[in-house]
């Protein structure tokens, strides 16, 4: 009786394995090469411009301070926009990709910024301009311009004493 069952459990196995290399194997074969295609199918992407909140007061209580895919800056809570020369604006990447490339966007995870005084700041990716998915729209090699924002949470002034405050944030630029 045990020697029945190991035997059907066995033979479950062999059937889930030999269907397992089927359809990875499917898949594989269902990928052309891209020497074959009509155009180069990679894209590549540029970093034109990053990503600058300006001045800012962050007031008793701290708040938000962002900054649109279209470059207006906004404050909530106490923190106030202060306008010292020092600018604002979101950040530009630019795709160089054939026309009609269809690329998608997803942000990475929040990041920590670290400021030259002590404290740290919390940055949150906003959406893109155009929204995700486009399609590129200028020929190679010209570049699609993708317009990025996002905001940062500013603690009280103990948390985040004056300075400059830097981080690396990630994107993945899917194509489809």
């Amino acid at each position: 009786m045990k020697e029945e069952i190991q035997i059907k459990k066995l033979q479950r196995m062999k059937f889930l394995f030999v269907i397992l290399i089927n359809l990875t194997s499917g898949y594989c074969l269902a990928q052309l090469p891209t020497d074959s295609l009509p155009f180069d199918p990679a894209i590549s992407i540029y970093t034109t411009q990053n990503i600058s909140f300006g001045a800012f007061s962050h007031g008793n209580a701290g708040g938000t301070i962002s900054i649109s895919n279209t470059g207006t800056r906004t404050a909530t809570g106490s923190v106030t926009a202060l306008n010292l020369g020092v600018q604002y604006f979101q950040a530009i990447f630019e795709i160089e990709a054939p026309v009609g490339t269809i690329i998608s966007i997803l942000n990475g995870p929040d990041v920590i910024l670290s400021g030259s005084n002590g404290g740290t700041m919390l940055l949150q990716i906003g959406d893109s301009n155009p929204a995700s998915p486009f399609s590129t729209v200028v020929s190679p090699p010209g570049r699609t311009p993708i317009n990025i924002g996002g905001s940062i949470s500013v603690g009280n002034s103990a948390a985040n004493p004056p300075g400059s405050y830097n981080g690396v944030f990630y994107l993945i630029f899917n194509q489809e």
